[in-house]
């Protein structure tokens, strides 16, 4: 008796109907996308996700113009690849759409450099020569941001 490694979903002993209708799509573009993603390569597949497949059409989303042209670079490298499954064998074409907000991770903000201490001098020291008060104000509160 063979049993899986994930849960069953409490939703699938529900009684037919579109509940059912809707969790079957879901289960079958999940299995669509984990074919997808093994023709892509390593890079790719971690950003990238399946949208869908109409006419032929295959549609990728990715989350920027950089990845977009990488995917148009290995466009008929995965189309290969993929052809060798006969669900995508009549797939001819790959659709890129950009979708900045699918990001595979949040970028962090890096606190601004800090200056040097002879880096700080020389600034209350032209601060002091300086005629300017405004450019003066500003170079002494640059200097004041030291490591």
């Amino acid at each position: 008796m063979s049993r899986e490694n994930h849960p069953t979903n409490p939703f699938r002993n529900a009684p037919k109907g579109p509940l059912e209708t809707l969790l079957n799509r879901a289960d079958q573009h999940q299995w669509l996308e984990s074919i997808v993603m093994r023709a892509l390569p390593p890079t790719l597949a971690e950003c990238c996700r399946f949208a869908g497949c109409k006419n032929g059409e295959m549609t990728l989303l990715v989350p920027d113009s950089t990845r977009a042209s990488q995917v148009r670079f290995q466009q008929r490298a995965m189309l290969r690849a993929l052809r060798e499954d006969e669900r995508f064998s009549q797939v001819w074409r790959i659709r890129i759409r950009v979708q900045p907000w699918f990001s595979p991770a949040p970028r962090r903000s890096t606190p601004p450099p800090r200056l040097s201490e002879d880096n700080a001098r020389l600034l209350r020291e032209e601060a002091e020569h300086t005629e300017d008060e405004a450019l003066r104000d500003v170079l002494l509160r640059l200097s004041s941001h030291t490591r």
